[in-house]
């Protein structure tokens, strides 16, 4: 309520500031499934030092790859746009939705179901004068489709704000998605994903994505700044090189890929991003460590060698894994972390791990991305072992 003074600790140790003119706002934030966690954490530190209170939900709904903030916040001092403002400065999410209204419809709804909840929300900051599209991403078994939703609820919105309707130079992005039953209506306030950072010359069809690029490098930091030198033996395209980057501006950083078309393409992409005085990338077999660095000479590794389905059938898993792991244990300074993104099956790992004894595994996630379940591993490497 407004007026009213609020104090009320939150998770982190952190605890609301006393605020005497309120007003309140949700947003619900896309990220990466199995990394929910580590998002509530970075919009705490994005938030911090603005006069609000904020409240966080992962997986509202029971929905993986999402959070829902609450925000309470003084008008006097704070606007909805600077909250926002923190908000796209996120590097673990792909979108920020101002959510506007939640509406449980009967079971097996039909599309008047859906209008007829769109029609009673009230969409903020909509005025007659601007222009409007609406997506929907609908999951579970329906009689209608994404696109019938789109349709139908633009005509109703349309109809209540008498906004235009463009697709491609809206300045309204409406956002009504349908998961079994549960409707959420929004504003989407990011036009392109959040994640969209870098632009490519080269990039495979399948490549890694830069929210798991950078949950990667948080879980191989674990809060540092002062990261000396940074590897990526299977560099790919550079995704992970370009993020580390942004992210460690005085790193020494270093790329390798066993395919010289590959090690091209992600000069090409470094170069293109202005880095070449910044990343190194050659050719080079990431089974073969030992050969291509100094020991002790890194501080952190971060890749995403292949695992999993993409392992050609022919291919020696172990052997590989066996190989990657003794010459990164190698390189790496005591004390220093190797975090990569692996098959799931952890005792595939484990296994690996009684031989490769200098290697300690800390902690081990799983998370979705690109329709499969891969791993996060965090391994450090242990002092004074070989």
């Amino acid at each position: 309520p407004a007026g009213r003074v609020n104090r009320r600790r939150y998770p982190y140790g952190g605890e609301c500031i006393a605020i005497t003119a309120t007003e309140q706002v949700q947003f619900r934030i896309t990220t990466v499934p199995g990394i929910e966690d580590m998002c509530a954490r970075e919009i705490r530190t994005v938030c911090d030092g603005l006069p609000l209170c904020v409240d966080i939900t992962e997986k509202p709904f029971d929905l993986a790859g999402q959070l829902m903030l609450g925000v309470q916040y003084d008008t006097a001092s704070v606007t909805v746009e600077q909250i926002v403002a923190r908000l796209h400065g996120l590097k673990l999410a792909f979108h920020v939705i101002r959510h506007v209204c939640e509406t449980l419809l009967p079971p097996s709804p039909g599309l008047a179901d859906v209008c007829d909840a769109v029609s009673a929300c009230r969409l903020p900051d909509c005025p007659a004068h601007h222009s409007f599209r609406v997506t929907s991403r609908r999951s579970g078994e329906h009689s209608f489709t994404s696109l019938d939703v789109e349709r139908e609820a633009g005509s109703v919105v349309q109809k209540n704000t008498a906004m235009s309707v463009d697709l491609e130079q809206f300045t309204r992005h409406i956002r009504v998605d349908l998961i079994e039953n549960r409707l959420l209506v929004g504003i989407q306030t990011t036009r392109r994903g959040l994640d969209k950072r870098f632009s490519w010359v080269f990039k495979p069809r399948v490549s890694l994505k830069t929210v798991v690029a950078q949950a990667l490098l948080q879980l191989a930091c674990d809060g540092r700044s002062d990261v000396g030198h940074i590897l990526d033996p299977f560099c790919g395209s550079g995704t992970i090189l370009l993020e580390a980057a942004a992210t460690f501006p005085d790193a020494e950083i270093t790329g390798f890929d066993v395919f010289e078309q590959v090690a091209s393409g992600a000069a090409a992409n470094v170069a293109h991003a202005g880095l070449n005085d910044r990343i190194a990338v050659r050719q080079a077999d990431a089974r073969e460590l030992r050969k291509q660095l100094p020991a002790a000479s890194v501080d952190i590794i971060v890749t995403n060698p292949p695992f999993g389905v993409r392992l050609g059938a022919r291919t020696d898993f172990k052997r590989l894994y066996h190989q990657f792991l003794s010459g990164a244990a190698h390189v790496l300074k005591p004390g220093g972390r190797l975090v990569f993104l692996g098959g799931r099956r952890r005792h595939h790992v484990v296994h690996i791990l009684k031989e490769v004894r200098s290697l300690s595994l800390k902690h081990v996630r799983v998370i979705e991305t690109g329709g499969i379940y891969p791993a996060i591993y965090v391994m450090t490497r242990l002092p004074n072992r070989e």
